[in-house]
């Protein structure tokens, strides 16, 4: 697990990160090793950004994280937004990390705008 790539950039100052970053995860994968690479925002809200250095084409899946609020409580939403060579759910869901675990919820379909961290509800769709 390479937790952050942010972190990572900090060893390759002054050589292409991508191409460095590139390289690893290939000599990884010819290596059998699964590879998990963890990156973060600098928002919590605000416009959805996958990577900050576009190496999204690295990975086979992505599966994203997000803050959100939903009447004043800050919650967490999850999602799949790559899974190369197969199908995937395209809904959004929220997450809860407590001393129990992790627990996924139902999708948040009554929900609009998760992506931008205020969501709104849709009247027109009940749960």
């Amino acid at each position: 697990m390479l937790d952050s790539v942010s972190g990572y950039s900090l060893t390759v100052q002054g050589e292409n990160m991508a191409a460095q970053l590139h390289a690893l995860c290939k000599y990884l994968q010819n290596m059998g090793v699964a590879t998990l690479l963890a990156t973060e925002t600098n928002s919590i809200v605000g416009d959805f950004v996958v990577t900050d250095v576009g190496f999204s084409y690295l990975g086979d899946n992505i599966i994203f994280l997000r803050y959100i609020e939903i009447e004043g409580q800050l919650r967490k939403a999850i999602g799949v937004l790559k899974k190369r060579l197969s199908d995937f759910e395209k809904n959004l869901r929220e997450f809860e990390i407590s001393k129990y675990g992790i627990k996924v919820g139902k999708p948040l379909s009554n929900l609009r705008g998760i992506l931008t961290g205020t969501p709104t509800f849709d009247e027109s769709h009940k749960v």
